[in-house]
């Protein structure tokens, strides 16, 4: 049983493709590569700045150790230097000190008491 169509029908229409879409394609596409090159031109020098500043934090800490491993040796280097030392280390290896300019040098015996 056949009714009758009350108002305009579509049997008629041929389907056919949008020829707007390689348009709509394109303009979407400029539009991301837009968005994108725009962060990037924004984010990569931030995130180049954050990389660079916890890159000087670890060389900064660097830095500390090496000065603390600095005073450490310096004071290492005065305790050697310490004529008191200094003497005990050349008793022990058997140095005699020397005699006197213009005096006649005393025999080993003579020193070591």
């Amino acid at each position: 049983m056949d009714l009758p169509v009350v108002g305009p029908s579509n049997r008629f229409l041929v389907p056919q493709r949008d020829r707007r879409w390689p348009h709509v394609l394109s303009s979407f596409l400029f539009l991301a590569v837009l968005v994108v090159g725009t962060l990037g031109l924004v984010g990569w020098p931030r995130l180049k700045s954050t990389s660079i500043h916890y890159e000087l934090i670890g060389l900064r800490a660097q830095v500390r150790e090496l000065e603390q491993r600095e005073r450490q040796l310096m004071l290492e280097l005065e305790g050697e230097r310490n004529p008191q030392r200094l003497a005990q280390r050349a008793h022990a290896l058997g140095l005699v000190p020397s005699a006197p300019a213009g005096l006649p040098a005393t025999n080993v015996s003579e020193v070591v008491q």
